[in-house]
């Protein structure tokens, strides 16, 4: 492993805290980062001719030239970390990450193409990730992508994801298209997961809008406003409420959502259609969610110590983004009051018993 001293910083240190100056501690324990992203490039020559003029990145088809210029340079220039197994293995030794469940670049859930199209996408995408990290079961596993388009061919991959390609989990996006994920077609699918009893990644692909255009706002807002919707349908909805043992781990902090449980607990009482498939306050439903650690800030990561537990906490890069925080450890380790296990769960140890992996699969 890289010395502590030598921090991976691609974009600078994050602004949004002050950084520790001396030799990073790190738990005993194996460290986990749930939340990083591969890109399948084979995937992206195979589906190329599918896609709608647009694209498959909403955010990027909203964006003003100069954050598409802005977009293209990083990617671009990051192409050996979305795609290179040993590109990743070393900066996941400068970041002090001994375990990466490795999970797909968003746009690659290519929901937009026929359902026929979209189970090849996503076999060339698993089977991708597979050959990638197949070579290093001490530092990878996988998390696989299904085609949400068609509820029988999600059921059909995500079987052999699980059973054939031994993946430890599934990622999808906050929506499939314009249908929310409490859609009725869906409840089988979240019947398996739960018969499974894997861990689902919603990762979101943006709410696109013109007013984000400017600023990078289509990620900024964007993003965890997508998760945050789909927070809200699979509570008020009654998804949580009927799948009591799903296990949802949400990306970015879990989003606006967790800021502002509140809110919920609030309409549940004031009105009637606020409870037309619950019976239990929101917030109730809302714990039962996983969230990573990608706030940046200590005290934002503190608030969802507090509102959800250590043990509902996971590590998370977003590894190679730029919207990524390369010193993930670093910020559990700032939140003031944490007791050594708290840390250790957080940084590993949760994320090992969702996935239910014994720790000892991954000495350091």
């Amino acid at each position: 492993m890289a010395s502590p001293s030598v921090p991976l910083d691609p974009f600078g240190p994050t602004a949004a805290r002050v950084h520790i100056d001396v030799d990073l501690p790190r738990p005993k324990t194996p460290t986990v980062d749930l939340h990083n992203h591969m890109r399948i490039r084979a995937a992206d020559d195979f589906v190329k001719p599918h896609l709608p003029a647009e694209g498959a990145n909403t955010a990027y088809r909203y964006s003003d030239p100069r954050s598409r210029q802005i977009y293209d340079r990083i990617h671009a220039s990051r192409m050996a970390e979305w795609t290179d197994v040993n590109t990743r293995l070393a900066d996941m030794d400068k970041m002090h990450i001994d375990v990466a469940a490795v999970s797909c670049l968003p746009p690659q859930f290519y929901y937009m193409v026929e359902p026929s199209v979209g189970i090849e996408t996503s076999q060339i995408v698993n089977d991708g990730i597979a050959a990638n990290i197949n070579g290093h079961p001490e530092r990878f596993v996988g998390l696989g992508t299904v085609p949400m388009q068609d509820t029988d061919l999600a059921l059909e991959e995500l079987d052999r994801c699980i059973n054939e390609l031994g993946f430890r989990g599934i990622q999808i996006g906050a929506r499939v298209l314009d249908e929310e994920l409490s859609a009725e077609r869906f409840e089988p699918f979240w019947a398996r997961c739960e018969e499974l009893d894997i861990p689902i990644f919603i990762h979101p692909s943006s709410f696109a809008s013109p007013r984000f255009s400017r600023h990078h706002l289509a990620n900024v807002i964007g993003n965890p406003l997508d998760t945050t919707v789909a927070v809200h349908y699979l509570i008020f909805d009654g998804v949580m409420a009927r799948h009591p043992d799903l296990k949802i781990y949400l990306s970015h902090g879990g989003a606006f959502a967790a800021a502002y449980g509140a809110r919920m607990d609030h309409a549940f009482g004031a009105r009637p259609d606020c409870r037309d498939h619950i019976d239990e306050l929101p917030s109730t439903y809302l714990k039962r969610f996983f969230v990573d650690t990608l706030v940046f800030a200590p005290d934002q990561l503190q608030y969802l110590v507090e509102k959800f537990g250590a043990d509902h906490v996971v590590l998370g890069s977003d590894y190679p983004a730029d919207m990524a925080d390369y010193n993930p450890i670093e910020l559990v380790y700032q939140v003031e009051g944490l007791s050594e296990t708290a840390r250790e769960n957080i940084c590993g140890m949760n994320a090992l018993r969702l996935m239910k992996l014994d720790e000892r699969r991954f000495t350091r």
